[in-house]
């Protein structure tokens, strides 16, 4: 995977899922990943604790940056 493309690249495929974002920053990219249940990637109890609240605070991150879900 290669998540450095030109904007030119992305072109073709902006209309495959409308209404998603066709590219991000790595900034905004780092926001949405940087979340709570994501420091927890390696404890033991990710599965049962913490990747339950992973959709929610990724759609809460992608809400402040005015992304948004399709």
């Amino acid at each position: 995977m290669n998540l450095f493309r030109s904007e030119e690249h992305l072109e073709p495929w902006k209309d495959l899922i409308p209404g998603y974002p066709s590219s991000m920053t790595v900034l905004d990219r780092a926001f949405v990943q940087g979340s709570e249940s994501r420091k927890h990637w390696l404890d033991e109890d990710y599965f049962s604790r913490w990747n339950p609240q992973r959709a929610r605070e990724r759609d809460e991150a992608m809400a402040q940056l005015d992304i948004g879900r399709p």
